[in-house]
C-alpha cells in the first residue's frame, strides 16, 4: 500500500495546483459595494492571467478588523492585501496626504485622471521600505458631512462632534471648519451616530447607504470637501515572495480591476442616492465656497513640503 502511496503523494506535490498561491485580500466593506465587485474582478483577472496559479481570497465587512487593524496587519506581513482609505494611508507614508487634502481635485474627471497617471504610479511606491506598496487607487466618489441636522456652511459645524477616519490631515480639516475631529473604526459609525458618541460623520453617499447610516443621520450635506481615492495596499514580504510574471500580472490586474470599478461606482452611487432619497435622506445642497474657504490654509501648508509640492504641482498641472 505505501509503494503505491508513496508515487501518488509525490505526483501531487510537484501538480501546478498545489503550487499556487493564495494571497488574502481584506477590506471593511459591504457585499454591495463598488470596492468589492471591483476586488473580485481584481481576482478573477489574477487567476485567469495566471492560468490558476495565483489567487487572491478577499475577507469583506471587516472580517480582518477594522482599516487601521488591516493596514498594520499588511504593513507587519501577517495579512497580504487591504482596501483602505486613502486618507488613512497617510498615516503609514505622509505623501498620501496628498491624496486627503480638501478640495484638492477640481472635480471627478480630475480625480480620475490623477488616478491612471504616471503620478499615481510614483505615488503608489513611495512607501518601499515601510512594509508596504500601493498596487492601485479606487474611485470612492465625493465625500460630503451626514448628521441628523444639515450642514448649510462652516458655522453649522461649530462643536459638532465629526467622525473621521484615522487620518491627521482629515482631523485638521474638520476642526478647521470648526467641528470636533472624532476618530472612529468605519464599521463602528452606525453605533456612535446612533449613540450620540458622534453628531456627524462625513463619506460617499454608498457608505451612507450601504452601512445604513441613513437609517440614523437624515440629512447629507453636498459640500464635497474630499475626493479621495481608495488604496489596495499589498506587504513587501508578499509582493518580494512573487515572481517577476507574477507581480506584473497582479499590477496589470489591479490597474484593468480600476476601470471596472469606475464604471460599477457610478451605477452603484446613483442607486443608492435614489435609495438614500427613498428611505426619507435630504440631499442638501450647498454654498462651497465657506467650506474651500475655511480649508485653504491646508493646501498651502502642504505646498511648502518639497515631497508632497511635487505631487500638489503634477495633480494640478493634470
Amino acid at each position: 500500500m505505501k509503494k503505491i502511496l508513496l508515487p501518488l503523494v509525490a505526483t501531487l506535490l510537484i501538480a501546478p495546483s498545489v503550487y499556487a498561491k493564495t494571497l488574502n485580500l481584506g477590506h471593511a466593506m459591504s457585499l454591495e459595494s463598488a470596492a468589492h465587485k471591483g476586488m473580485v474582478i481584481m481576482a478573477d483577472k489574477v487567476k485567469a492571467k495566471s492560468n490558476g496559479e495565483l489567487k487572491i481570497k478577499i475577507f469583506p465587512n471587516g472580517q480582518l478588523g477594522s482599516e487601521r487593524d488591516q493596514a498594520e496587519q499588511v504593513i507587519t506581513g501577517a495579512i497580504d492585501m487591504a482596501k483602505i482609505n486613502g486618507g488613512l494611508a497617510e498615516s503609514f507614508e505622509p505623501t498620501f496626504k496628498v491624496n486627503a487634502l480638501p478640495f484638492l481635485f477640481r472635480d471627478i474627471p480630475h480625480m480620475r485622471q490623477f488616478m491612471k497617471s504616471d503620478a499615481a504610479q510614483e505615488m503608489l511606491v513611495t512607501s518601499a521600505g515601510k512594509g508596504f506598496i500601493g498596487l492601485t487607487f479606487y474611485d470612492s466618489g465625493t465625500r460630503s458631512f451626514y448628521a441628523k441636522k444639515a450642514i448649510n456652511s462652516p458655522a453649522d459645524l461649530a462643536g459638532m462632534k465629526v467622525r473621521v477616519p484615522g487620518s491627521p490631515t482629515m482631523m485638521e480639516m474638520v476642526n478647521l471648519l470648526g467641528g470636533k475631529a472624532t476618530p472612529v473604526p468605519f464599521n463602528e459609525v452606525y453605533t456612535a451616530l446612533q449613540q450620540g458618541v458622534i453628531d456627524g460623520a462625513e463619506n460617499n453617499i454608498s457608505s451612507l447607504v450601504e452601512m445604513k447610516h441613513s437609517e440614523v443621520a437624515k440629512f447629507y450635506s453636498m459640500d464635497q470637501h474630499l475626493m479621495t481615492p481608495d488604496v489596495i495596499i499589498i506587504s513587501e514580504n508578499a509582493f518580494n515572495s512573487l515572481s517577476p510574471a507574477e507581480q506584473k500580472i497582479l499590477k496589470e490586474a489591479a490597474a484593468e480591476s480600476l476601470d471596472e470599478q469606475i464604471k460599477l461606482w457610478d451605477a452603484i452611487d446613483d442607486m443608492n442616492k435614489a435609495k438614500g432619497i427613498k428611505e426619507g435622506v435630504t440631499f442638501v445642497e450647498v454654498d462651497k465656497a465657506p467650506f474651500r474657504a475655511a480649508v485653504k490654509p491646508m493646501i498651502d501648508e502642504a505646498k511648502k513640503d518639497p515631497k508632497l509640492a511635487a505631487f500638489i504641482e503634477k495633480i494640478e498641472a493634470l
